[in-house]
């Protein structure tokens, strides 16, 4: 996140894009479907003065690439381990597959929104059409803020034609987000080692967790907590065996999932009392 706001001249320290991420994960943990972690991310950054029409870009960029991590790994467990992914029922295969389908519409609506010289502002002008319809806009307000939407789209689609210019940039970010993934994938292999547990390898294990990840995304529930640790519960039953699968469910819930929010939530708390203070300039 840092970086891509760098690309774009706003620069922000390592703690405001830890904080930023953490108000994510921690909106994204209590909100239905993950859909509240955005929005408050982006609250936050307007707080700060950055730009909205380069925060916009960066939080939908990001989106794009972790979801195109998760699709990319998803897919691939599926071809390498198709007989260990799809044995575990048709609802978790349906959810898992569900997810899927929905990353991809996901990614493709974004990218959509990023690129499409048309969709953003057909979008906008439906939302000032709208806010006139219910008189929260008066009709003489109407025409300034379509002009004022027209100017933020310039500097929109320059920020989204930049990021298409510079592929590096792009490939870069998606690196660090797969290998970040990976590493929260990884502690369930920790786990099964730490159990002196043998008979799965690094992979497959690694790909069930992706597998439990996308089936979880499927699911309009606060965060998808309690399909995530049945899910969760299910797989440990075939991985752990039965004697091990409820407490490494524990371990591994707690590690990548409470022990993540807890600590987000406080880092959020920090940030919103002594967060914000240097302001930056709307027209960088």
């Amino acid at each position: 996140m840092k970086q891509l706001f760098a690309s774009f001249g706003v620069k922000i320290s390592n703690f405001q894009s830890l904080c930023y991420n953490c108000i994510e994960i921690y909106f994204s943990a209590v909100t239905p479907s993950s859909t509240g972690g955005q929005p408050v991310e982006a609250y936050y950054m307007a707080r700060d003065k950055i730009p909205y029409r380069k925060s916009t870009v960066v939080i939908l960029i990001n989106t794009i690439l972790y979801k195109s991590v998760i699709v990319l790994l998803g897919v691939t467990g599926m071809l390498i381990f198709p007989k260990l992914i799809f044995q575990n029922g048709w609802l978790f295969t349906t959810l898992m597959l569900g997810g899927l389908i929905l990353n991809i519409i996901v990614i493709l609506l974004f990218s959509f929104l990023i690129y499409s010289d048309t969709l953003p502002k057909k979008i906008m002008k439906l939302g000032i059409r709208l806010l006139s319809f219910f008189h929260l806009l008066k009709p003489e307000e109407q025409q300034k803020k379509t002009e004022e939407l027209d100017e933020v789209l310039k500097d929109y689609h320059t920020c989204a034609e930049f990021t298409k210019n510079n592929p590096k940039i792009m490939l870069k970010s998606f690196i660090m987000i797969f290998f970040q993934r990976l590493s929260q994938f990884m502690i369930s292999y920790f786990i099964y080692r730490a159990f002196h547990l043998s008979g799965y390898s690094f992979l497959a294990i690694i790909f069930l967790q992706v597998a439990i990840t996308q089936a979880t995304d499927c699911v309009p529930f606060p965060g998808g907590v309690m399909v995530g640790e049945t899910l969760t519960l299910q797989i440990n039953k075939l991985i752990y065996g039965a004697n091990y699968a409820f407490s490494s469910m524990l371990l591994l819930r707690g590690i990548s999932f409470y022990f993540l929010v807890f600590l987000s939530s406080i880092l959020f708390v920090i940030y919103h009392f002594i967060g914000g203070k240097k302001k930056y300039d709307r027209n960088l």
